[in-house]
């Protein structure tokens, strides 16, 4: 069996963290949709730190509404270029932080911090294979679109 990255060009693993071409590529809705629904978690969290720690309510509020602020917003800025990707991976580690306030946030911050890692890696390569695919597609169109003109 032949390797299929025998002729390829070795690239950095962090090569996904740059946004992809494609205006709507698997990459954004990928990262957008995680920080979307982390921002809801996050904000149930906050509601159920509020019973669980009365000492902190404006610690964890402040917290709280911060983070679903910046993860919503962050999720919207994710067109504009690579930090919003970079500050999405920052983001993780206020929303893991919030197990110190709710035990079951170290998990579910976990996973979400995974979840948005695996989105960015994998979405950055199902678009490479998209515009791959789409070049191959318009070469090929190309090369009909000549015969047919010299008919």
């Amino acid at each position: 069996m032949a390797d299929r990255t025998a002729g390829a060009p070795r690239r950095s693993p962090l090569a996904a963290l740059a946004p992809s071409g494609r205006a709507h590529g698997a990459q954004r809705m990928f990262a957008a949709t995680t920080l979307t629904v982390e921002a809801v978690v996050v904000f149930f969290a906050v509601l159920v730190a509020h019973q669980l720690v009365p000492d902190e309510r404006a610690l964890t509020w402040t917290w709280g509404l911060l983070t679903v602020l910046a993860l919503v917003a962050c999720g919207g800025l994710l067109r504009r270029g690579a930090w919003p990707y970079l500050v999405g991976v920052a983001l993780q580690v206020p929303v893991i932080l919030l197990g110190l306030q709710v035990g079951l946030m170290w998990v579910v911050g976990t996973f979400f911090a995974l979840l948005y890692v695996y989105g960015l890696f994998a979405g950055h390569r199902f678009d490479a294979e998209k515009d791959a695919v789409d070049a191959r597609f318009l070469a090929e169109r190309g090369a009909d679109g000549a015969e047919d003109a010299d008919r």
